[in-house]
């Protein structure tokens, strides 16, 4: 199916049976009956048949919901949804969910079972916001800057000008203090890793294959406040990177203070302590994991369960020894398990928070409106009100 790719994804990535069903239950599409003797490869055969004599505008339509799944079921896409699956409102469903070892299926299991986390995931995956998103806007065009700043990125990264990728657009999201939508332009970085050889097997045979990664970073803007924040895992690179967007794209070079960097003082988690939820659109509010490290390299991890009718001290204690205490060390990691209200069309659910070392937060992997949300909470709780460190 030359003109449907992503349907041919799918058809060759799900399981048979998976594939049969999803299109008899979201396309009423009338597929064969699969034959249990035949292999996988003769059962998608038949299917394919009844795929391609279907009517080109037909299968454009199946193709389109094709591509919005197979848009979640690359790496970039299960980044997203390793960021949402939190958000899955049932325990049982979160297990089902869990158990899944096909990317492709969890992602078909999400667009099927929680529509609005699969379109909430699919509007974070950073190509799709590009590509698809109605407010998906062009930064620039100006095309002379726009070719000069390639050009300058591919000289600070060491790569050929075709071995960089740059997008450039423009979102909303919820301002932390206001929680009202301000305008955030991205700049978003791709390129080539030195090929790595891998290997795979081809004719019955294990032969070495070159495979080519490609790396991203990510440049945010903010013109109500001119702050630049880089994400990127290249952290001597960052301020060049930053410096670069300013003066080639922005044409207004760095001048100005640097923005503190975040950090995260949760050793008040090393003792029992009540959250303060009234004002905050929160059920209630459970520590369920937390973990030190001490000096010789050793680490201990403690972890206890939502239903679990014991706080984690109390888990600890049972687990170590009657007289342990979470205070006597140094906490490294912790995580939160949040219950949000009903609100509006907004469904009950429940989020985690999870907080590494100084200035480690998965928030950023969480939906923007959440994001606001719990950067104000977090401060509330006295949990993220530490500033000793700067980043551009």
């Amino acid at each position: 199916m030359n003109d449907a790719e992503n349907l041919t994804k799918l058809l060759g990535h799900l399981p048979p049976a998976v594939f049969r069903e999803f299109m008899a239950d979201e396309f009423s599409l009338a597929m064969p009956d699969l034959d249990t003797k035949k292999t996988k490869k003769e059962q998608r055969e038949q299917m394919e048949v009844a795929l391609s004599a279907l009517g080109v505008s037909e299968r454009q339509r199946i193709e389109e919901v094709a591509e919005r799944i197979v848009l979640l079921s690359d790496g970039a896409g299960q980044d997203v949804i390793d960021g949402f699956k939190d958000d899955i409102f049932d325990d049982a469903a979160r297990e089902a969910f869990a158990a899944i070892p096909n990317q492709y299926q969890r992602a078909l299991w999400l667009h099927v079972n929680e529509p609005v986390i699969f379109e909430e995931a699919l509007n974070a995956r950073q190509a799709d916001v590009f590509r698809q998103s109605a407010s998906c806007l062009a930064v620039l065009d100006d095309a002379a800057a726009k070719t000069a700043f390639h050009q300058t990125v591919a000289q600070q990264l060491g790569c050929s000008d075709d071995a960089v990728a740059i997008q450039i657009f423009k979102r909303l999201r919820p301002d932390t203090q206001t929680g009202e939508d301000v305008d955030l332009y991205q700049i978003s970085i791709h390129h080539n890793r030195p090929p790595e050889i891998i290997d795979c097997v081809q004719a019955s045979e294990l032969v070495p294959q070159e495979v080519i990664r490609a790396v991203s970073s990510h440049i945010t803007y903010e013109p109500a406040n001119g702050h630049l924040e880089v994400l990127s895992k290249d952290t001597d690179g960052r301020e060049a990177l930053a410096r670069i967007v300013a003066d080639s794209l922005l044409q207004s070079p760095i001048t100005g203070e640097k923005i503190p960097l975040k950090q995260y003082d949760y050793q008040s988690l090393a003792a029992p302590r009540n959250f303060d939820i009234a004002s905050e659109p929160v059920t209630s509010v459970k520590v369920v994991e937390l973990g030190y490290s001490a000096a010789n390299g050793r680490s201990l991890l403690v972890k206890t369960w939502t239903k679990d009718a014991d706080d984690i001290y109390t888990a600890a204690r049972s687990l170590i020894n009657p007289t342990f205490d979470f205070r006597d060390h140094h906490l490294n990691y912790a995580k939160l398990s949040i219950k949000l209200k009903k609100v509006g069309k907004d469904r009950a659910r429940a989020i985690t928070v999870i907080l590494r070392d100084d200035n480690k937060c998965n928030i950023k992997t969480k939906r923007e409106k959440d994001q606001a949300l719990w950067a104000g909470v977090l401060n509330f709780w006295f949990i993220g009100r530490v500033f000793d460190r700067v980043r551009q």
